[in-house]
């Protein structure tokens, strides 16, 4: 997170809840997540399909709209 950034907190649900889409978006062991986490810069939590991003604001939003693609992604069967 760059110094000038204030940090940036943001939680959103996925839906549908569905556990086995959800368990594809994170990967075993939540690597996916990882991934995500190291190239944005961002910290995420998960609990079922409640997601919260911390980090600088323009990384959090980014990191959300990633999230949310893929998991749109992963309901239509692409990947």
């Amino acid at each position: 997170m760059n110094s000038d950034e204030p940090p940036s907190t943001l939680s959103f649900l996925l839906e549908p809840s569905e556990a086995r889409h959800l368990a594809t978006l994170c990967g075993q062991f939540d690597q996916h997540l990882r991934q995500i986490e190291e190239r944005l810069g961002v910290t995420l939590h998960v609990r079922g399909n409640q997601f919260t991003v911390s980090g600088a604001a323009p990384a959090v939003n980014q990191a959300r709209s990633l999230i949310e693609e893929l998991y749109a992604d992963i309901l239509v069967g692409v990947g």
